[in-house]
């Protein structure tokens, strides 16, 4: 779970979109349990998978707000 975690982490960034969010926040906190367990020895790797899908998931909401301020903000000007 780990390195699938990882792997939609980075994939997110490049071609993956929020499917690899969503993929890497599930897979990383399955994967971090599983190493809690004693189950998987690479917490690590599925801890960074998890952060990759929290950041991508923060620059997703900041893009969603940036751009309904440009739609706000260019639809306010041009009614005049």
């Amino acid at each position: 779970m780990g390195t699938a975690a990882l792997v939609m982490g980075i994939l997110q960034f490049f071609c993956l979109g929020p499917i690899g969010t969503v993929l890497a926040i599930v897979f990383g906190y399955l994967g971090m349990q599983k190493a809690k367990q004693g189950l998987a020895t690479n917490g690590g790797v599925a801890k960074a998978g998890f952060i990759l899908g929290i950041v991508g998931a923060g620059l997703s909401v900041l893009a969603f707000i940036f751009w309904l301020v440009i739609v706000v903000a260019t639809g306010a000007t041009s009614g005049n």
